[in-house]
């Protein structure tokens, strides 16, 4: 069951499990995450080895682009908005009423436009000897890079479907999403994998922190925030770092 209920959370995808989730469904299903990221990594790869044949290498990472946003429901992408809407705050409590209003300002639609930019630019720059690696692993460790920040950092509302996530976050579930991730990122990029998630690890440290500092602790925005940035980051970097071999 925590299976259909990551898939269900975390992409559009039909899933079999049609109720409400509890609470303590929602915390189990923190465990099936690097799963997840593996099936939309999946779809990407196939998606772009199709439209490859069809199209130039741009308009190929485009659609590829457009399938990521849409398998995903463009969830995270509107916690990455928020956030950078809530910058414009001048106190804590400011910055949290600003990302819990529903309209998008300047901030945000700059934010995307970035984010959007990096990915697509760093999809065509993708080696044709790395693309399936880097399109399998990156969406993994970008909800990875999600679960260290529910295990690291508090959470600051008293209500909110994060705070479900927070409480399953415990040691265990995170050492067991932890190794997983690992593991595929071994197997897939060996020694390369290693320093494309740790990076991971820093760019989720380092925005916790930075939001932490800002808001006093993480919501379910910032969560998707994180996982924006890190996959744009990571896919901008994967190219570098394999050549480092």
């Amino acid at each position: 069951m925590g299976f259909w209920i990551a898939l269900q959370f975390l992409t559009v995808i039909p899933s079999p499990f049609h109720r409400r989730p509890e609470p303590r469904q929602l915390a189990a299903s923190l465990s099936y995450f690097p799963v997840i990221g593996i099936v939309i990594g999946a779809v990407l790869f196939l998606v772009n080895w199709g439209l490859a044949a069809l199209f130039s290498p741009t308009v190929s990472a485009a659609l590829t682009l457009a399938v990521w946003v849409l398998i995903s429901g463009a969830l995270h992408l509107d916690g990455l908005i928020d956030c950078c809407d809530g910058l414009a705050g001048g106190t804590p409590a400011q910055r949290l009423k600003i990302m819990a209003d529903s309209r998008v300002g300047a901030y945000g639609i700059v934010g995307v436009c970035i984010i959007l930019l990096i990915k697509y630019a760093a999809i065509v720059s993708l080696p044709a000897t790395w693309k399936l690696e880097a399109l399998l692993l990156v969406p993994m460790l970008g909800v990875w890079a999600m679960v260290f920040a529910l295990f690291a950092f508090p959470y600051v509302r008293k209500e909110g479907l994060g705070r479900h996530f927070k409480v399953g976050a415990n040691g265990y579930r995170f050492a067991l999403v932890t190794l997983l991730t690992l593991a595929a990122a071994i197997g897939l990029a060996r020694w390369q994998g290693v320093i494309v998630m740790a990076i991971t690890g820093l760019i989720a440290l380092g925005m916790g922190y930075f939001f932490k500092v800002r808001l006093g602790g993480l919501t379910g925005d910032v969560y998707g925030a994180i996982k924006e940035v890190s996959e744009a980051i990571i896919l901008a970097l994967f190219p570098v770092i394999v050549n480092l071999g």
